[in-house]
């Protein structure tokens, strides 16, 4: 008797490559970027010869009414051009992400092309069939007929992509192409953009994160597509919506940056202000460049990196920034750092590389669960030693308030697959942080707190919103700044910014955090600022906690301030330990100062 079992036809017949080449949208949107600061050039050129000494009359008034509205004209256009631009930009990101999902979808294609292969092979090989034989071969066929089936899916899904992809930039071309549309105030942005911004729960409404996380999980891909275009700057700012959004968003912003204050420079016309601007989007760029290149120490692998916030022209230019290693949508384990005085985004280079320090430690010393770390600047860190804001908690509860509202956002944005969150604060960071935690109801799973000058609001670490048994501490007994904050019966007299979180009072975990370079004095700077160093017993107890093991941290002894004498810090004659687990291996990929 003969046994019949069909065998699925390959499909689909070919897998469609997208058109377009991304390094050509690239070149186009840099052209458009230049002639829109061209445009800028010369609305601000119109504006300094508005006014000319001793010429009144009505020619006079004439001409600065005409230059008036040309300037006006040229700056409509700027905007106009410039919202192109960000479109072609987006859309050669968005042609990547589709090269690369064909690329797999052709993969998929020859995988299961070879399997049908060696099914008819199987089966024209097979004289005699027993019964199980043949349902075997049956079950194959199955699973290869459904497997067909889902590549069939997954390429009309591609098509439709690439087709939305298309019409989105064909819109954004098409908005603004009278004269009306082109100078007016919104540069033409496509209805569909509009619409999906009107929308309850949208960006810049004043909604919750949760109801943009609901906002966003509304919008249709096409509708996605369009405010990231059309809107990057509110989109790249919103608490709620997933990190690889805010990322895409931001990058848009960051080309733009570069490219358009990068022609201003190249004119000669750019202002001082344009200048800290076009400094700080090339702190991103290199950082980004260095997260982007990071390989996961176990695996091999690229993490990649997230601009998670991006505004270089924050608090009178320092700028506010967030850079991160790692997924912040799936990691396991996520870690926010909060860095303290002088901090500006002229340091973004050197903290991200801080943040792969951490990566690495967790990664080496963890139980294998993935892992992102995020170097955040949302708040206006005081400039100096001598800055009067240093001497006040104001920068540190605004921070804290802002800090717990990012936190709330990343919350927001995963509900369903909540991860272990580790906030990190270091000198008035960790100020910050502490306010965070003791009155913004930080919702982190543990608060490490680094070379503190003081603990804020928290009386002791009952009052954190995490709860005593996960605060953490790191202090190294060189650090002056660490050695600020009250302890004792005394205290010292209001030096620092509340209790020291490393006092026996306070009630935290401490952890050994000493340098194995240290000596009897060793420089402040170097003690203060090399928490986060390789091959230190202070990130080695990090990454443990970072993991969610603060359990196995090494423990030290708290400081403390008898009656009778001065505060005394046990771990000042401890001999610190160099051999530290794990850390060695990553000497190689240095990438701190």
């Amino acid at each position: 008797m003969s046994v019949v079992i069909e065998v699925p036809p390959s499909q689909p017949e070919t897998v469609v490559k997208p058109e377009g080449n991304p390094a050509g949208a690239d070149t186009l949107a840099e052209g458009l970027y230049t002639a829109a600061g061209r445009y800028e050039e010369f609305s601000d050129e119109t504006a300094q010869i508005q006014w000319i000494g001793g010429w009144y009359g009505d020619a006079a008034d004439a001409y600065r009414e005409a230059t008036t509205e040309a300037g006006g004209e040229h700056a409509s256009m700027a905007t106009t051009v410039q919202r192109v631009a960000r479109a072609v930009t987006a859309y050669a990101d968005t042609l990547r992400d589709l090269l690369r999902t064909y690329e797999e979808q052709v993969d998929r294609k020859e995988a299961l092309d070879g399997r049908r292969t060696a099914l008819i092979a199987d089966i024209n090989a097979t004289a005699e069939a027993t019964p199980e034989v043949v349902a075997a071969l049956r079950e194959r066929a199955t699973e290869l007929r459904g497997d067909y089936a889902e590549l069939v899916t997954d390429h009309d899904d591609l098509q439709r992509r690439v087709r939305e992809a298309e019409t989105l930039l064909r819109q954004a071309f098409e908005a603004a192409t009278s004269l009306d549309e082109a100078l007016s105030a919104d540069g033409g942005v496509p209805q569909s953009a509009q619409n999906a911004m009107d929308k309850p729960g949208a960006p810049g409404s004043g909604a919750t994160p949760e109801q943009v996380r609901d906002w966003w999980d509304g919008l249709t891909e096409a509708e996605r597509e369009a405010v990231v275009t059309a809107y990057p700057e509110r989109i790249g700012a919103a608490d709620g919506l997933p990190a690889a959004v805010r990322d895409d968003a931001n990058r848009v912003v960051l080309d733009d940056d570069l490219a358009t204050l990068g022609s201003k420079a190249e004119d000669g016309t750019i202002s001082p202000a344009e200048e800290r601007v076009l400094a700080n989007a090339e702190q991103a760029r290199q950082a980004l460049e260095d997260a982007d290149a990071f390989e996961d120490p176990i695996t091999g692998e690229r993490p990649g990196g997230l601009l998670h916030l991006y505004d270089p022209g924050a608090f009178d230019g320092d700028g506010r920034v967030a850079i991160g290693v790692g997924d912040l949508d799936t990691a396991d384990d996520v870690a926010v750092f909060t860095p303290g005085i002088t901090t500006t985004m002229g340091d973004t280079t050197s903290y991200t590389g801080q943040m792969i320090n951490l990566y690495e430690s967790t990664r080496y010393n963890g139980d294998g669960s993935s892992v992102a770390t995020l170097f955040w600047l949302g708040y206006d860190a005081p400039d100096a030693f001598y800055d009067p804001a240093t001497a006040t908690e104001g920068r540190a509860e605004d921070g804290g308030r802002r800090l717990a509202d990012m936190v709330d956002g990343l919350r927001a944005s995963r509900p369903d697959d909540p991860a272990h969150l580790t906030a990190i604060g270091h000198s008035y960071g960790s100020t910050t942080t502490s306010y965070a935690a003791g009155d913004f109801d930080l919702a982190a799973d543990d608060v490490v707190l680094i070379g503190s000058p003081g603990a804020g609001p928290a009386g002791n670490a009952g009052d954190f919103s995490v709860g005593a048994d996960n605060v953490y501490v790191g202090r190294d007994s060189r650090d002056i700044v660490a050695v600020l904050g009250d302890e004792g019966w005394i205290g010292k007299g209001g030096l620092g910014l509340g209790t020291d979180p490393s006092s026996d009072d306070f009630g935290a975990t401490r952890f050994e955090a000493e340098d194995v370079d240290r000596g009897p004095i060793r420089n402040w700077d170097d003690a203060h600022g090399s928490y986060l160093h390789h091959d230190s017993e202070s990130l080695y107890n990090i990454g443990l906690i970072v993991d969610g093991h603060g359990d196995q941290v090494n423990v030290a002894e708290h400081s403390y301030d008898p009656w009778y004498d001065v505060a005394r810090d046990p771990e000042w004659d401890r001999d610190p330990s160099s051999d530290v687990p794990g850390e060695s291996q990553t000497r190689d990929r240095r990438m701190v100062p």
